[in-house]
């Protein structure tokens, strides 16, 4: 085939770092009653795509299979039980194998429109690092109007959009963020400044909140930053446990936890997906509306063609820290 068809697909044949990818036609199966055929816009390369055809992710697809989780694009067809979905409508589907091609087989009840105003690529960069946020702070953490949340992180793509979505509930914002002189500490609404190091953190968030402690911290970093955080949580306070990002997973000293009456709190999407798939998709839904109103920024991204793999995996290492990088396919 030519690499001008667009009909075509991705095609691991052999796990590797970097793995072997094939340009191959692309399948035409028969639509399920459930399911919907996309013309794919583009295609998110995620990090567990990336330990995926390296045969490192805890799922190991039998080879030859087509990779890819995220997709954007538009709907060419749906199947005969299919409700609220049609032919044309711009959507994302999460969560389905073999998104790294033209065309795109999934199954109704993962897929989420795209709102008016909110490009596809901007969609399905965001998805990993804002839902994530979304579904920490208002599902897992409640946040309301007046909460005090601290981000640690918070130049990162999920501190980022954490930040602005607790600012537009209304939240009291203090976040923590790395620099070459230290830890920087900021309350967002006085732009009170305080510069620490690792081991004066717990002081520096103490002399930042106050003895009134965080109602939420958000914790995408681990480490030495987790005990700081639980050390100054407020009475039923929550920390939210979303990553390792500095490396070490801390242990939490769970006698600070029965005094404060406070929680850990884990944040996962991925399980959400499995175990909760209606309440993913609301979220993912109301997220990107967010994001099609301005609320939120999406995540930084770069579409590079889905033909040129072996320059596509090269950049997945060089890209600047929080891009997201694309797989762009032709649609009709």
């Amino acid at each position: 085939m030519t690499q001008n068809t667009p009909e075509f697909a991705l095609r691991c044949t052999a796990y590797g770092n970097p793995p072997a990818i094939d340009i191959v036609t692309a399948e035409t199966p028969a639509l399920g009653p459930s399911d919907v055929r996309i013309a794919v816009e583009c295609a998110a390369f995620n990090f567990t795509d990336h330990l995926l055809v390296q045969g490192r992710y805890q799922d190991k697809p039998n080879l030859p299979f087509t990779p890819g989780l995220d997709a954007a694009g538009k709907i060419i067809e749906v199947g005969s039980e299919v409700r609220g979905f049609k032919p044309g409508d711009a959507v994302v589907s999460s969560g389905v194998v073999g998104a790294w091609a033209a065309r795109l087989i999934a199954p109704a009840h993962r897929l989420v429109h795209i709102p008016a105003g909110l490009a596809p690529a901007d969609a399905v960069a965001s998805i990993n690092s804002h839902l994530t946020a979304y579904h920490g702070l208002i599902d897992r953490a409640g946040l309301t109007a007046g909460d005090r949340v601290v981000v640690f992180g918070a130049n990162g793509a999920v501190g980022k959009a954490c930040v602005q979505i607790a600012c537009h509930a209304g939240a009291q914002v203090y976040t923590v963020t790395r620099t070459p002189n230290g830890l920087l500490l900021e309350d967002t609404a006085r732009q009170k400044h305080i510069t620490v190091t690792p081991d004066t953190l717990k002081e520096g968030l103490r002399e930042l909140l106050g003895k009134a402690g965080a109602d939420i911290v958000v914790d995408p970093v681990g480490d030495f930053y987790t005990e700081a955080g639980v050390r100054n949580l407020a009475w039923r306070g929550r920390l939210l446990v979303i990553g390792f990002a500095a490396g070490d997973i801390p242990k939490v000293p769970t006698n600070l936890l029965l005094l404060k009456g406070a929680s850990v709190v884990g944040v996962y999407c991925g399980g959400l997906l499995v175990q909760e798939t209606s309440a993913f998709t609301q979220q993912m839904a109301q997220m990107f509306g967010l994001m099609a109103q301005g609320t939120l920024t999406p995540s930084p991204h770069e579409t590079w063609p889905a033909q040129s793999f072996t320059d596509i995996w090269e950049r997945f290492s060089s890209a600047p820290r929080g891009t997201k990088v694309l797989l762009g396919f032709s649609t009709p």
